[in-house]
């Protein structure tokens, strides 16, 4: 990825899905009537032959992407995070039951803006980690799409991807490897731990610049199911305080993983799970949305010095 050229995590996915494309004749596309917003048209433009665009029949395009799997083809069936999560029954009975290697690709996740609440995937995380066998993972730059994409176009696992259609500066050292399982430390801090996933990081990382000091440290989990509990204690075991930070239900997401680990380790810290409430988000732009629910640089800088 052009470290100097901001785009969206979506069109990372694509472009990176396309690239793997030429390297593996087994990947195949599947759209539910979304290739140009889910960005699979990058994909469809080069192999029409392992494109497949099934229309407004998630359910449908989760038995094909299975019967596909069976056959030793590696599908990625991509629509919004909050339809095609919806298809539990598919999922769970199809994929699951049969551990076939699927990948699942949910864009639209978080705050999206204007698209409105229905289309904007709250909950996913929470549904997806819980869904036997599943590997979940969200990646915070373009570079870490292009990683994560490396490994799951290899990988024989089902998979949740959850892709965030923000634009994010790329941040991430050029030599950056997508480690599954191992939370990503991006700056060592003394007291105060701020945990994030996706396109929340890069605000995180801003905040915490903002502050101009050695307090806080920073870790991005871009493995959000398998993540290795020895490493997140070893990190953990070094702050006072840790907070999350996502832009998802504070219900089953990023904060549970971590709330569950300090939970079952007896670890003696203060712990804050900053999320999004029960319920659904307005319709706005992204910067609007991100003010009004505390997840833009400045409400952050301020939650995270009051800690």
């Amino acid at each position: 990825m052009d470290k100097n050229k901001t785009i969206s995590i979506r069109d990372a996915f694509g472009k990176s899905l396309a690239n793997e494309g030429k390297k593996n004749n087994k990947i195949i596309a599947i759209s539910i009537d979304l290739k140009g917003a889910c960005k699979l048209n990058y994909f469809f433009e080069k192999f029409p032959k392992r494109s497949l665009e099934i229309g407004i029949a998630e359910a449908n395009a989760l038995g094909v992407a299975t019967g596909l799997s069976f056959e030793g083809f590696r599908p990625f069936v991509a629509s919004f995070g909050s339809f095609i999560t919806g298809k539990n029954t598919e999922i769970r009975n199809s994929i699951c039951y049969n551990n076939a290697p699927v990948v699942v690709v949910g864009t639209h996740c978080g705050l999206i803006g204007s698209d409105g609440a229905t289309q904007s995937a709250l909950q996913d995380i929470s549904i997806m980690r819980s869904m036997p066998y599943f590997e979940v993972f969200q990646p915070c730059t373009p570079l870490d799409t292009k990683e994560i994409i490396k490994y799951v176009c290899k990988s024989k696992k089902p998979t949740y991807l959850r892709i965030a259609r923000n634009e994010i500066p790329e941040f991430l050292h050029k030599n950056h490897k997508f480690k599954i399982g191992t939370p990503n430390q991006i700056i060592k801090g003394r007291k105060k731990l701020i945990i994030s996933s996706g396109a929340m990081v890069y605000n995180c990382l801003q905040a915490i610049k903002k502050l101009n000091s050695s307090e806080y440290g920073l870790v991005n989990v871009s493995s959000l199911k398998p993540l290795n509990q020895r490493s997140v204690m070893n990190i953990l075991k070094k702050y006072k305080k840790v907070i999350t930070v996502e832009d998802h239900s504070s219900l089953g997401g990023l904060g549970s993983i971590i709330s569950e680990i300090i939970a079952e380790n007896n670890l003696n810290l203060k712990f804050k799970i900053h999320g999004l409430k029960n319920g659904f988000i307005d319709s706005d732009i992204p910067k609007e949305l991100e003010k009004k629910y505390k997840m833009d640089i400045n409400a952050l800088t301020k939650i995270f010095k009051n800690f």
